[in-house]
């Protein structure tokens, strides 16, 4: 399958993963800083997996594929929607669960291990 096709998936899965985080760590504020929501979101998961993407490409060290991302997701949802402390925890809990969720149905069911790929998960494929 085509690279760049398996990259468009999982960058549209994981913006619906952070929007459905978000949608539950914010609750009846959603609605009101949606418009917000969504800049956030494009700049957090788009930077985030295209500096993961093309790292390389950029000459980066290694160590920034993940610290980039890794401080993206962590500070730029929190500080710029003005979160609580209590949404805040949320958010942490329910992203840090999303990532290895969205790896895990990747790697097992569609075979596609370059989310985590640190993380080794067989493919379902391989194991019939």
């Amino acid at each position: 399958m085509d690279q760049s096709f398996r990259f468009l998936v999982m960058v549209a899965v994981t913006y619906l993963a952070f929007l459905c985080v978000i949608r539950i760590v914010l609750g009846s504020q959603y609605k009101a800083k949606s418009f917000l929501i969504n800049i956030v979101g494009m700049i957090t998961v788009y930077g985030s997996l295209l500096v993961t993407r093309y790292g390389n490409f950029l000459k980066l060290p290694v160590y920034l594929y993940y610290i980039i991302p890794l401080l993206l997701t962590v500070f730029l949802p929190p500080l710029s929607l003005k979160m609580k402390s209590d949404q805040t925890l949320k958010y942490f809990a329910f992203s840090i669960l999303a990532v290895p969720i969205i790896h895990l149905i990747f790697s097992f069911f569609f075979g596609w291990g370059e989310y985590l790929p640190f993380l080794k998960i067989p493919s379902l494929w391989n194991i019939l």
